[in-house]
């Protein structure tokens, strides 16, 4: 498949901007302090994702920013959470009648310009990013302070990494799903040249009715952005143990080693490419239940990061009872190399819609196979009282052809007298109660006596029932 080259973020390499500070000797020693640290700083998930701590928004939420209500329609109602630069508010737009999310620039951040700028990038990419699998942006504005805030839709759900750390998580393949919708997501995202630079679990979110987005945008920026002088180089770095357990440092390299491409660990440069390894990450992590990289300690991880040392993970993943095609997936988007991997999500979900679209017709072929070659009858049968679908064998033993067992009500085929008591059954049915060896009588296209045994089960939100009937006639 041939890859469409993307041009690159570029960033100073780490031996550059450590070797600014006094007591740097090397850039994996600066990296390794910032990864002590790390567990003295606390981080408190927000709105779009995880649960708020909440005897710290407790105490957070007495203390509301003033200006947000003087200066626009918005009510503070209670605080959600604090994330890296910003503190998350649950507000009420009065004029439009909605509940909305607010997120405001921390105090002890405010002077400090590239976190405000950092903060207004994240609110200007969030607002040109319009997807399904995006929160939206409404509106920004100021405090009374001058701290910049922006105003987004308020959604609630659980994110993929607390539905991964459950012990009755649900099969791997019924989070491919959800897998598949992230790529889509991100691969609108690329084309808009664009990259996320902290995919991870935790920075998915799964609502209701299914749906999926995208969330954390504070480390995102666009594609060949910024300038390669420039020193936008602090953000959070959150570290991940195999516990799931985070904690968050400011440091010199951006983003979570846990699913952190080899390049960006050792601050090269980044392009889509990056996003595409946190995506086989995840994925790897989905179908072993376990992130790629695991070690005890913080610095540990951020070393394995580094060096890119996925050998365990692939290793754990070629021993799992995983689709072949799934695993070379896998092995592509976590090449050390980012030559080697997909250059972008689009790839990535043109494959998985493949495969997805051959494993249904796999199975909808073998489903149709099973349906035409059983001895038994089978029939699928609508609420309405007809059938929707029989098998060869139906019209076979019936006499009738499939154009006339369709177009009417099934009771005109039973037989007079077993017509209240077959309306009894399909009662069951339609409460969703299984039919187990009913029996009955059908009249034949000749006018004989068909006896029937009945098996039978409803799928009641769809409104439809399958049966299966066997031929007990007496010889």
């Amino acid at each position: 498949m041939g890859r469409r080259s993307l041009p690159l973020i570029s960033q100073r390499k780490a031996s550059e901007i450590l070797a600014e500070e006094e007591d740097s000797t090397s850039p994996a020693d600066d990296l390794l302090r910032s990864a002590e640290c790390a567990r003295d700083n606390e981080t408190i998930a927000y709105v779009e994702g995880a649960d708020a701590q909440t005897e710290t928004c407790a105490e957070l939420s007495s203390k509301f920013p003033s200006g947000v209500a003087s200066r626009s329609s918005y009510r503070l109602l209670s605080l959600l959470g604090r994330g890296g630069m910003g503190l998350i508010y649950r507000a009420f737009d009065v004029e439009l009648e909605r509940e909305v999310a607010i997120k405001i620039l921390r105090h002890e951040l405010a002077d400090n310009p590239r976190v405000v700028a950092r903060f207004t990038n994240e609110a200007k990419i969030k607002s040109d990013l319009q997807h399904p699998g995006i929160a939206p942006v409404y509106a920004t504005g100021a405090c009374d302070d001058g701290r910049p805030f922006y105003a987004m839709k308020f959604i609630e759900g659980e994110t993929l990494g607390n539905i991964l750390a459950q012990p009755t998580r649900p099969l791997s393949f019924g989070l491919l799903s959800i897998f598949s919708q992230v790529c889509q997501t991100m691969a609108y995202v690329h084309a808009q040249g664009i990259v996320h630079l902290d995919l991870k679990p935790s920075n998915i979110m799964v609502g209701d009715f299914g749906r999926v987005r995208v969330i954390d945008w504070g480390l995102s920026r666009r594609i060949g952005s910024p300038d390669p002088n420039a020193t936008e180089h602090e953000f959070s770095v959150e570290f991940m143990s195999g516990s799931r357990d985070s904690d968050t440092q400011s440091g010199n390299i951006r983003g979570t080693p846990a699913y952190m491409a080899p390049e960006q660990a050792r601050g090269d440069l980044l392009d889509a490419r990056t996003d595409v390894f946190a995506l086989g990450a995840i994925l790897c992590e989905i179908l072993t239940g376990q992130p790629i990289y695991r070690a005890e300690h913080p610095q540990e991880i951020l070393w394995h990061a580094i060096r890119g040392a996925t050998a365990r993970a692939v290793e754990e993943l070629s021993k799992s009872e995983t689709a072949v095609w799934l695993i070379g997936l896998v092995n592509r988007c976590l090449a050390s190399d980012p030559q080697e991997r997909p250059a972008h999500a689009g790839e990535l979900a043109k494959e998985l819609t493949e495969f997805q679209e051959s494993a249904l017709t796999l199975a909808n072929n073998d489903m149709l196979r099973f349906f035409e070659l059983s001895g038994d009858l089978f029939c699928i049968a609508g609420f309405d009282g007809c059938f929707r679908r029989v098998n060869a064998n139906f019209t076979r033993v019936t006499g009738y052809s499939e154009k006339e067992l369709l177009s009417q009500p099934f009771l005109n085929f039973v037989h007079p007298d077993d017509r209240v008591r077959t309306i009894e059954e399909m009662g069951r049915t339609l409460q969703g109660l299984p039919v187990d060896r009913f029996n009955n009588r059908y009249i034949k296209r000749d006018g004989s006596t068909l006896h029937l045994e009945w098996v039978a089960k409803s799928i009641v939100a769809e409104s439809i029932t399958y049966a299966v009937a066997r031929d007990v006639t007496p010889k």
